[in-house]
């Protein structure tokens, strides 16, 4: 991405005077120190010399002294008649404290993380025994996963997501982030296109662009609602698209469930649904046919009961005043309307992210190749960490569940009064599912606020680029709100006072 001038004079080089040594390799170790925190990533362009000399006030044989260090050191290159830019070297060439892109450490303050919508920390987890004893299972190797987690964990989507699943239909994988870069390698291909609504799952489109495909997005309409009749028009000018679908981020309400299922089936593509932000966060089947909605209310015929506003159950599932649960519009996920849907989902959202317990139901011909792919990624799964999902998955029962629930609400709109007492001018807006909400302040693209956010402030936010497909979406930051209360009180804090700067910034640049 090219940031603009003042982004490199404010964030990326800011403070450079104070550094040792005479002015071009005061200017090009701040550079340096700027690509190697991730605040220029491969690719970025380094504005022209005469430009920044100006806007730093020194000789243009300054700067070009400063990008002809930067050159020799191998961190930038440059490129005949395009300018000068920050190198895409080898990944074991970088330094080890480099943190990946929109997460950059601030050196002064402790973080706050607000980019990964997930329980903060293990507290809230249930307890469990004694950790099971590791006899028994010989090598440990076992690329589907262990038979008793895949058996576990298909009875809570059965019953929780409502997606019937068999044990041999999962695979188990280091959470969802494997599992989609499993399907990209299975399903992408030079020129292949995914289509997918915008705002989407970040880093979607750097994951899909590593296997040369490339991703399209369409925008939502009213409510988060995914444009199927314009995903249809996209997907009639590719060969064979892959359709993901956030079950986060992308509603699917009345008609549009069997439309889409419709359009996948036109095109010969292939449909992912994303559970992951629901995390186990459906809602019970309980005998006789009546479903417990994950605030103890019980609804008849596949219906929620809902009271008041919208609510988030466990793993940030929605229930509405009119019963209808908006985290999966109909109550059921696609992949139980159709086998050829390919799911996958986490536990980070309904556990601990650092468990790294995700999974895949794929059909037949598919899950085959998925689980080749897998032994060669990393042979199989860690045993140990199987071993307490599964602990973790017998101890949650519905009381459990029905606790972090309300903790999450609380959060939620703890974060939404937070955000509209101290920062009147953003714009707030939780997203259908999941434990993030989206805030728009008014600015055409949030990236250079949220690294000002991180490198002065220390809190941590994903912004709208990093989750947008076709451009739309660039104003937006995502908040996670699973954080304790006093964090998502001193964050808020820290975005007030980022904004602050922000906005003196902007006005002095005018």
């Amino acid at each position: 991405m090219d940031q603009d001038l003042g982004w490199w004079t404010r964030i990326a080089l800011d403070g450079w005077q104070q550094r040792p040594g005479p002015r071009y390799r005061q200017i090009a170790e701040a550079a340096a120190a700027a690509v190697q925190r991730r605040l220029a990533v491969p690719g970025d362009r380094l504005p022209p010399e005469r430009l920044l000399a100006d806007a730093l006030a020194v000789s243009r044989g300054t700067v070009v002294r400063a990008y002809e260090r930067l050159v020799e050191n191998g961190l930038v290159e440059r490129r005949q008649g395009a300018g000068t830019y920050v190198s895409r070297r080898p990944a074991w060439t970088r330094d080890r404290s480099a943190v990946p892109s929109g997460r950059v450490p601030a050196p002064d303050v402790e973080l706050i993380d607000l980019s990964l919508p997930v329980p903060a920390g293990t507290g809230h987890l249930p307890a469990v025994g004694a950790f099971p004893p590791l006899d028994g299972y010989g090598h440990g190797v076992h690329p589907a996963g262990l038979p008793e987690l895949r058996t576990a964990l298909a009875e809570q989507l059965t019953h929780r997501l409502r997606l019937p699943t068999e044990a041999d239909q999962l695979i188990i994988t280091a959470g969802s982030q494997q599992a989609l870069a499993l399907l990209a390698t299975a399903l992408s291909a030079p020129g292949r296109t995914v289509l997918t609504g915008c705002p989407t799952r970040p880093g979607l489109a750097e994951l899909v662009a590593a296997r040369q495909a490339s991703v399209v997005g369409v925008p939502l309409g009213p409510e988060q609602q995914l444009d199927v009749a314009a995903l249809a028009r996209a997907g009639r000018r590719t060969p064979s698209p892959v359709l993901y679908l956030d079950a986060a981020a992308h509603r699917l309400a009345g008609t549009r469930r069997a439309e889409l299922l419709a359009v996948v089936r036109r095109s010969s593509g292939v449909l992912i649904e994303d559970l992951s932000q629901l995390g186990l966060g459906g809602f019970e089947v309980e005998p006789g046919g009546a479903q417990v909605g994950l605030d103890g209310q019980v609804g008849v015929g596949g219906s929620q009961v809902g009271s008041g506003g919208a609510q988030v159950g466990v793993g940030g599932s929605q229930v509405g005043s009119g019963g209808a649960q908006v985290g999966l519009d109909g109550g059921v996920p696609l992949a139980a309307l159709d086998e050829g849907v390919v799911a996958v989902g986490s536990l980070s959202a309904t556990f601990w992210a650092g468990l790294r317990i995700g999974w895949l139901r794929a059909p037949a011909p598919l899950h085959e190749r998925l689980l080749r792919l897998r032994g060669l990624a990393d042979l199989a799964p860690s045993v140990p960490a199987q071993l307490l999902a599964r602990e973790l998955l017998a101890a949650a029962g519905p009381a459990w569940h029905r606790e972090l629930g309300r903790a999450l609400r609380e959060r939620r709109e703890l974060l939404l009064r937070l955000l509209a007492e101290q920062l009147p001018g953003w714009r707030a807006q939780p997203s259908p599912a999941g434990l993030a909400l989206w805030a728009w302040p008014p600015v055409a693209d949030s990236t250079t606020f949220a690294h000002l956010a991180a490198a002065r402030f220390g809190v941590l936010t994903t912004p709208g680029a990093a989750a947008c497909a076709d451009g739309r979406h660039l104003a937006g930051l995502r908040l996670g709100y699973a954080q304790a209360p006093d964090t998502l009180e001193a964050a808020v804090d820290r975005l007030r006072a980022a904004w602050e700067e922000h906005s003196r910034q902007l006005a002095a640049s005018r």
